[in-house]
């Protein structure tokens, strides 16, 4: 990752190549965070995880945003660079120090047995050294010495250290989750709390515009980039199902996922197969595309089932989407 920065294009998720970004170490969820999942009951009795806990498989990775099973336990592989001080490591920050993670990957072999049975799993962490060979990296003491010191020291920029908010230089950022005040809990947001930062204001770890998008924080208008055509329209009764197809007629990948969002229902007309409304209160359509793409010239084709119970039919209007290759 030293040649990827926050706002390179594939990082940021302009381009073709986001997924070579995720990768499955073997990582599993903590220790305390399978302890919050037996307390909510999401738990599988029937496996346990590496810290003897039965395993819940609550954080599957990028498979929970692409719906994809080639993305399990898949996570987001970040810079090199200012290391020293961070204090954990991997999603799960189950690890404190460098040097702990260096012998990690010098083993090769995956900490969590669920994360590493998944086909996911990558050759380059089990088997960095080709087809055949023994598990790791293969270094001596020395060199593990050697690598620690140099990702400590030679990566270090003490410039960095101290985040300021004022600063027009771009810093590596602390790890914060669970940013959700709108909804959990909705009176830090009442204080003034922004969903996606810390109470403070101050910037959150992979707070780059793909993870933004990635964890619904923030969406980019792409109907520019689609062409939007209703194919059909059949009534029943009092239903009414439009299919759409909607073309990228962009140069541009859109990628992720899309939201379909349906503007401008006369009043008592639901959208049936919603998945749920925007702030403004119009319902939309999430639609998880093929591959986690949807290619220059490809389409997808979408059905609309309103309720109508004697008003006009509604239109697909506003297309949202969590693609990093529209505008706004």
């Amino acid at each position: 990752m030293l040649n990827k920065q926050y706002n390179d294009p594939d990082v940021a998720g302009i381009g073709q190549f986001i997924e070579q970004n995720f990768f499955n170490v073997g990582i599993g969820d903590h220790p305390i965070q399978a302890l919050n999942a037996l307390a909510r009951g999401h738990i599988n009795p029937t496996k346990l995880g590496a810290d003897g806990f039965p395993y819940h498989a609550e954080d599957n990775g990028r498979q929970e945003i692409t719906h994809d099973p080639t993305d399990a336990f898949e996570f987001r592989a970040l810079t090199l660079r200012q290391l020293k001080n961070s204090g954990n490591f991997f999603h799960n920050a189950v690890l404190t120090n460098v040097r702990d993670v260096v012998e990690y990957f010098n083993a090769g072999i995956p900490m969590d047995p669920t994360a590493g049975a998944q086909a996911t799993l990558s050759p380059r962490f089990t088997n960095p050294r080709g087809p055949g060979t023994p598990n790791g990296l293969g270094l001596s003491e020395q060199q593990v010495d050697d690598l620690t010191d140099f990702l400590e020291n030679a990566l270090y920029d003490p410039a960095l250290v101290t985040y300021d908010p004022n600063s027009s230089t771009d810093t590596f950022q602390p790890n914060v989750h669970d940013l959700t005040y709108s909804k959990y809990p909705p009176e830090i947001a009442a204080l003034g709390a922004k969903d996606g930062f810390v109470p403070s204001g101050l910037a959150t770890d992979s707070n780059d515009p793909l993870t933004r998008r990635d964890e619904g924080l923030e969406f980019l208008n792409v109907t520019s980039q689609t062409n939007i055509q209703r194919v059909s329209s059949n009534s029943q009764g009092s239903t009414q199902t439009d299919n759409y197809t909607i073309t990228n007629s962009s140069t541009s990948v859109v990628d992720t996922n899309l939201l379909i969002v349906v503007q401008g229902l006369a009043a008592g007309i639901q959208l049936q197969n919603a998945s749920g409304t925007t702030s403004t209160g119009n319902p939309y359509i999430r639609v998880f595309l093929t591959n986690g793409v949807l290619q220059p010239g490809q389409n997808i084709a979408q059905a609309l089932i309103f309720k109508r119970p004697g008003g006009r039919q509604g239109s697909a209007g506003k297309l949202l989407s969590r693609s990093p290759l529209g505008t706004g």
